[in-house]
């Protein structure tokens, strides 16, 4: 189950026009896109960085310099903190043209020395993406002015959605066809607050509503969240189901998606299950309130509010009529607003713009 970053680069790679484009991808990660060396029309080459200050380290780091001079590229487009630290320092002297950051969060995760580094970079990209205005507004709070700011809403392919069977995963995990399923998709790490998420369910069965979850994914917190559910006595009810590459039938498994995030950036997963025609209770913070309208596709609770997220589930639980409406105002939404066709011309006219060239 490759992350929201990697599924959005592999989208955008797959779909961009290789008549106006020549591109090559260097993966910095253990394999988020798989061992491939190709994907669409774009070159991968697999060079797994480690500790960016480390002999190993600073040898890939070189190594990228020398294909970025091989490669006389007109554009690089670096995603997370060290391809922006490589970029900065070897992409101009390598000759690339026009230097492009994409930001997926908040910048919440960044240590006071990585806030610091980022002030002093920010000014060395051409122009920095950024996947929602939450994303935007916390660039502008960093110095970054408006006016060299896109904000490029992730996008998410809706036919892959279509015809989806709900029985596999149940059936896998016993899961009785008349249950209420809810599903949470993310890594199990402290940013995600999956505790919430357990919290409200078991609220819920305190209500007289036995409700199943699914947390597909996996992380450090795992053992804890595990200790959280038999405290709370819903072994049966809570399944961890680990990384799965079957993300379609988990989500087809699901009557309503969860998501209950601290913070985010623009949730890939959540733009997935409303693809799937699913409604959605999810943390007011982040992109999250740029994708959801409260009331129509879903309900946006305080984070880390037990109670509220209880009583939006409550309603939803209670009503198939309310989960169908809103189910299919979600896919409405994805169509209209988050399409890939969409996505991937935005991407063409920042990088026409900021080479010079007209496409």
């Amino acid at each position: 189950m490759a992350g929201g970053a990697e599924k959005h680069l592999e989208m955008l790679i797959s779909n961009l026009d290789y008549s106006c484009f020549r591109v090559d991808v260097v993966q910095l990660g253990e394999g988020d896109l798989g061992n491939k060396d190709t994907i669409g029309g774009a070159r991968i080459y697999h060079l797994p960085l480690g500790r960016l200050l480390s002999p190993s380290g600073i040898k890939r780091a070189f190594e990228i310099y020398r294909i970025m001079r091989a490669g006389a590229y007109d554009c690089v487009i670096s995603i997370f903190e060290s391809s922006d630290l490589i970029s900065v320092a070897f992409a101009r002297i390598a000759g690339v043209r026009a230097l492009i950051s994409n930001r997926r969060d908040t910048g919440f995760k960044n240590s006071p020395r990585l806030k610091a580094i980022y002030r002093r970079i920010n000014s060395c990209f051409d122009v920095i993406i950024a996947v929602s205005d939450a994303v935007r507004e916390s660039l502008m709070k960093q110095g970054v002015a408006n006016t060299r700011i896109h904000v490029i809403w992730n996008a998410v392919d809706e036919m892959r959605f279509r015809d989806l069977d709900a029985a596999r995963v149940r059936a896998e995990r016993s899961i009785p066809g008349d249950a209420t399923v809810l599903g949470l998709i993310a890594n199990l790490k402290p940013v995600k607050d999956h505790a919430t998420a357990i919290e409200a369910v078991a609220a819920l069965h305190h209500r007289g509503k036995p409700v199943h979850l699914l947390l597909a994914g996996d992380g450090p917190l795992r053992s804890e969240l595990e200790t959280l559910v038999s405290n709370r006595g819903l072994n049966s009810f809570v399944h961890f189901l680990g990384m799965r590459e079957d993300v379609v039938s988990v989500l087809a498994a699901m009557d309503i998606f969860v998501l209950s995030s601290l913070t985010e950036g623009m949730s890939n997963a959540m733009l997935e299950a409303m693809a799937a025609g699913k409604p959605i209770v999810a943390s007011a913070v982040g992109g999250n309130l740029e994708v959801v309208q409260q009331g129509i596709q879903g309900f946006l609770v305080p984070p880390k509010d037990v109670t509220a997220f209880t009583d939006a589930l409550d309603k939803l639980v209670d009503s198939k009529t309310l989960r169908e409406r809103m189910g299919d105002a979600a896919r409405q939404r994805v169509r209209e607003k988050f399409s890939v066709s969409a996505m991937v011309n935005s991407y063409a006219k920042v990088i026409h713009d900021v080479i010079g060239v007209r496409p």
